[in-house]
């Protein structure tokens, strides 16, 4: 027969937690680099606030300067450019069935429930919609230059070859 023993009793767990401990006494120098401290990330703040309204002066004159060149290039091929809902930020995905973008900023947003909104991109609040859908703009307008310059290839190509057979029908009448 073997005995079973059986294990010890668990101790009770306590919990301890360290003392705090406090010391009053003022460290030496310590208040002073404080200060300093303060100041530096002052002035660092001051410079990124001028920052700040230096790059946003930017900001607005490339938006501007943006829609500007945008209408330039395609005001003879559209008038809007269908943006894909999902090139839109996450927020809009689920909610808006279509988008639109007038070449003069405007981006129409089409809802699922049929309402229409109308935001202005050249605002600074949507410069951020702005930037998202930037890619899907330069796509769209490469496809559209790029099929206007093989429409008026192929009608350059066909004028081509009808002005050489003119051209042999009348140097035929010339020649008499």
């Amino acid at each position: 027969m073997t005995e079973q023993t059986a294990p010890p009793p668990a101790a009770p767990i306590q919990e301890s937690q360290p003392q705090a401990v406090i010391d009053a006494t003022p460290q030496q120098g310590s208040s002073k680099g404080s200060e300093e401290e303060a100041l530096g990330s002052l002035k660092e703040m001051q410079e990124s606030v001028g920052q700040i309204s230096e790059l946003a002066k930017e900001e607005e004159n490339l938006v501007k300067e943006f829609f500007g060149f945008l209408l330039k290039i395609l005001k003879s091929f559209s008038n809007t450019l269908e943006i894909s809902v999902s090139s839109l930020p996450e927020d809009y995905n689920g909610q808006v069935s279509k988008a639109y973008l007038y070449l003069t900023g405007q981006l129409v947003l089409v809802y699922k429930n049929g309402e229409v909104r109308i935001l202005n991109l050249a605002d600074q609040e949507n410069h951020g919609i702005l930037v998202e859908i930037t890619g899907e703009i330069m796509t769209k307008l490469k496809t559209i230059v790029s099929s206007h310059k093989a429409k008026i290839e192929k009608r350059v190509k066909f004028l081509m070859s009808v002005t050489k057979e003119l051209q042999r029908a009348a140097k035929v009448f010339s020649e008499e």
